[in-house]
């Protein structure tokens, strides 16, 4: 007879005992279950916590580099030897390390951007293509060996009108038909990175290989910025004059004689290049005549590269700095992250 009662007492004794084991199972499992997860999750937590805590860490450190940048290019314009050029054998231009306590370390370079050729001098003040900063620019693909035709393209992406230019420029006919669609910006560049948006007339994008080949050599900056011959490289240098005459500053033993010559200041400067194409090259001599003051040596745009490690994290920034008024005073134009 069965004399138990309650929930079970229909069972017999063994019955009852082996379901109130499969429970006490079941509850030490989904206590384990429970535990494990309460575990992980304020592991979890505690990792993103402390993530967070060291990329705000590292961003704070970014910014005393990008301090310090500024505090160089400040001091360099109060030279007491009176020097008025920007060149690559200053102290601005010398990349730094900074270790930090023992597990992370700051590195970071200057990049004068007035060293590049300035995509938004395609177009002059009234947004109208400039021809012989588009000669210019179309030079500088040649020597790149890449493909010139994306120079007016280029140019149609910032011009203000919307006819496209001929033969392959593009506007709203053909950026709207992308997918998603845009239109043109039909304004000055903010970044060099929108060339990633600029197509052909056959729909045909520039692409990142393209970019990533042309990006060491331009710069957005405000139109009409000039060109600092003192930084500028060989083949910057040389799109200011056509082709055939530019190519003699492409040579093995022009390159070695302008890197050498920069060692000890600003070998290239405006005479240096007027006694190369002066005379010969009528496109320079067009373009110095219709830009009076495009070529100068020294720079008022510049870029901070900035690394930062702390551990397993690491933060990338990059600020573009403006000098101003006697080059005592440097501003902030803005900041990017991840790429430039």
């Amino acid at each position: 007879m069965i004399t138990r009662t309650g929930m079970f007492t229909s069972l017999p004794v063994s019955q009852q005992r082996g379901i109130a084991l499969i429970m006490a199972i079941l509850i030490v499992a989904l206590a384990t279950i429970l535990a494990v997860s309460v575990a992980s999750d304020g592991y979890m937590d505690q990792r993103r916590t402390s993530v967070a805590l060291t990329v705000d860490q590292a961003y704070e450190i970014a910014l005393g580099g990008e301090a310090e940048a500024a505090a160089v290019l400040g001091q360099d314009q109060q030279d007491p030897n009176g020097v008025m050029y920007d060149s690559l054998n200053e102290a601005w231009a010398q990349p730094v390390v900074f270790p930090i306590e023992d597990y992370g370390e700051l590195r970071g370079n200057l990049v004068d951007l007035q060293g590049r050729f300035n995509l938004n001098n395609l177009v002059d003040a009234n947004g109208s293509t400039d021809p012989e900063m588009l000669t210019q620019f179309t030079n500088l693909l040649a020597a790149l060996q890449m493909d010139t035709r994306w120079a007016g393209i280029i140019a149609d992406w910032i011009d203000a009108d919307n006819n496209p230019n001929f033969p392959d420029g593009a506007e709203d006919n053909i950026y709207s038909l992308r997918t998603p669609a845009y239109f043109t910006a039909n304004r000055p560049l903010l970044s060099t990175s929108e060339l990633l948006a600029v197509v052909d007339g056959g729909g045909n994008a520039f692409g990142i290989d393209n970019y990533r080949k042309l990006e060491p050599y331009v710069s957005a900056l405000p139109i009409g910025t000039p060109l600092n011959l003192c930084t500028a490289p060989p083949e910057v240098l040389a799109s200011l004059a056509d082709p055939g005459i530019g190519e003699e500053l492409l040579t093995p033993s022009a390159r070695a004689n302008i890197t050498e010559g920069r060692k000890a200041g600003c070998y290239t400067n405006a005479n240096y290049v007027d006694n190369i194409f002066q005379n010969r090259d009528q496109s320079f001599a067009t373009l110095k005549t219709k830009h009076n003051g495009y070529l100068a040596q020294n720079s008022k745009y510049f870029r901070a590269n900035i690394l930062v490690t702390l551990g397993t994290t690491q933060l990338a920034m990059y600020s573009v700095l403006q000098r101003t008024g006697n080059g005592q005073q440097v501003h902030v134009i803005s900041r990017s992250f991840g790429s430039p």
